[in-house]
This record gives C-alpha cells, structure tokens and sequence, in this order.
C-alpha cells in the first residue's frame, strides 16, 4: 500500500478546476463568486499546467455545493472529465494499443492527475474490477469525489470501446443516497452500495478491443512525460510534506532555514536551491502554514487573537494582524466575524 497522498501537496490539475468553474456557472454562480468564497487569488489558476492543493480543491468543491442545489454534482462533473480533461495521461490511454494496455498505463501513473484514490485492477472470473480506496480521509467530499471518478472511468471506457458497455458492473462504499434513480441514469445499470470498495467491473473480452487512434511512438513519448511529472511531484511532495511537519511539529517556534536545513540533514544552500526549483522559498512555506494555522485556530476556536499571533510565532499582535490582512485581504476580527464582514 502506498503512503497517503498529503493533503497540502499542489497534486490537482487545473482541468479538474476549470471543469467545477464551469458546471457552476451554468447554474448562476459566477467565479469571482467560488474563488473569494475558497480563498483563492484569481492569478492561481492563470497557468494551464498549474495545480491545486487538495485542501483548496475541497475548499471549491465545499464552496460550489453550498451555492448549488444539486445533490449529484460529483456525477455531473464525471461526465465532464473525458479522456483530453485528464491531459497526458489522457493521451496515452486514446494511443494505447488496446483497452487492456490503456487500463495497464493508467493503474502506473494515475497519480499525475492528483487523485484522492487508490487504484487497483483485479480479475475475478471473467470479469475485471477497477477499485478504489481513498488515499486520505474526505469526509463530506467522499460522495461527490466518488462519484466523479467513478462516472469519469465509465464515461472513457464507453469513449475508448466506442459502445454501450454489456454485462457492466458498478458499485460504491456508501450507502446510497436518496437521487439514486440519477445513478442508474448515468451508469445505465442500477449500482450496488455500501461495498467494501468503489469499483467498475467489466467484461474481460473488452480488454483486447483495439483502440483507432493506437500509436505506440505517442504512447512512449507520454510515458517519458508522465515518468518526469510522477518525479517532480514526488519531490515536491516529499520535500515540502517533511518541511511542513517540521514546522507543524513546533507551533510558535518555527525554526528559520538554517535550523531546518539542519534537522532535514541538508545545508541552507542545497534547501533554498531544492524550493526555488518548485517556485517557492522557506518563507512562502512557513508563511503558508502560519496562513493555514491561522485559518483553523480563528475559524474553530475561541482564543483571543494575542493568543492566537503567539501561537503562530509573532511575539506582537500587530504584526500577526498586518500579516494575515496580507494573506486573506482581511483582519483577523474581521475573518471571525463571518463573510458578510
């Protein structure tokens, strides 16, 4: 089993985000709306390879279904997220060779599109099941996160076979909710709930169907795309993760970068060089996690806010104060108080 996915790793593609902004604002709700409602800076979303972090991510998605009166919207945004939504690794699976290849290449590098699952294929007689588990806990975003993966896998599978999918299986690991009658609109088939696992199963005589567009020169030259993201993110993962539980680990006294190049048995030089690499320095990550500590101790307990700027490392309320204007655009009692403030 492989390690849980960090929930502050920037892992979501900005397909995924434009895809929610999108179905949003078919039904009024404007993004200038979901981006100040998720706390997030417009320019974010200005690079077509940029990435969202999970928290954000689900800060959107909690920030849509408050303002949408639509129950399925993790089905919804399934339907959406087709082959060219998933980038490279979407153009892999269309050049594959045949569905089998195409399933075999995205169980390997599936986590460049930063999803929140596990995936696993498993044969059980003469069918095939894609499971997934999740990675890190979703709590209230388990359905829709469900829903969309699992909606987006039928929907390829049906693209990249070019048919309805015969004898096809589907099942998820909740109970089922009261749109059900929506799921058997979207699968065809009514689903099996409260399963140990989401799953797809199909027939195995799909897996040799040959693909149209099969080009084995495409598929390599993906597989050296995707081999160099799977490593950038993996770096960026790993090195930003141990520096973020570092800090984590001494709320109130975070160390500066030499004392942390220390403990990560490392020199200042070779940590200032590793985050300018990512695009990012020692200070916009200490600062990130005082923005983000700040945000839960002002939005789930009750402290005064001198308590508050000492638990984040600020020895002078004030300076805690023109600080956290700086990240939100608001003061600290103004945040407390609500939106409307």
């Amino acid at each position: 089993m492989k390690q849980p996915l960090n929930f502050t790793a920037e892992l979501v593609p900005l397909a995924y985000v434009e895809a929610l902004l999108t179905l949003a604002g078919e039904r009024g709700i404007t993004r200038d709306e979901l981006l100040a409602a998720a706390r997030l800076r417009p320019e974010v979303l200005g690079n077509p390879n940029g990435r969202l972090s999970f928290i954000d991510f689900n800060l959107l998605v909690s920030a849509v279904m408050l303002r949408c009166d639509e129950p399925a919207l993790g089905l919804l945004l399934g339907q959406r997220l087709n082959v060219s939504t998933h980038g490279i690794l979407g153009y892999a699976v269309l050049s594959s060779a045949n569905l089998g290849k195409a399933i075999q290449f995205a169980l390997r590098y599936y986590r460049v599109l930063g999803l929140a699952f596990e995936l696993e294929m498993v044969e059980v007689g003469e069918h095939v099941e894609l499971r997934a588990s999740e990675s890190m806990p979703l709590g209230s975003l388990n359905r829709f996160a469900a829903e969309g993966l699992m909606t987006s896998l039928c929907t390829i599978a049906r693209f990249l076979v070019g048919e309805h999918l015969g004898d096809m299986q589907v099942g998820f690991a909740y109970s089922p909710p009261s749109y059900v009658a929506r799921y058997q609109e979207v699968f065809g088939v009514l689903p099996l709930f409260d399963q140990p696992f989401h799953r797809l199963s199909l027939p195995r005589i799909y897996l040799d169907r040959p693909m149209a567009l099969a080009n084995p020169a495409t598929v390599q030259m993906c597989e050296q795309q995707c081999e160099a993201l799977l490593a950038t993110l993996d770096v960026q993962d790993g090195l930003l993760t141990r520096i973020r539980r570092l800090l984590l680990a001494r709320p109130g006294d975070f160390p500066d970068l030499a004392s942390a190049a220390h403990a990560l048995h490392t020199s200042s030089r070779t940590l200032r060089r590793h985050l300018g690499q990512m695009g990012t320095s020692y200070q916009q990550v200490l600062d990130d996690v005082r923005k983000r500590l700040a945000l839960e101790y002002l939005g789930t307990t009750h402290l005064p806010l001198f308590e508050v700027a000492y638990l984040l490392g600020f020895s002078d309320p004030s300076n805690f104060r023109r600080a956290f204007k700086k990240w939100t655009g608001k003061l600290p009692s103004d945040y407390r108080a609500g939106p409307d403030n």
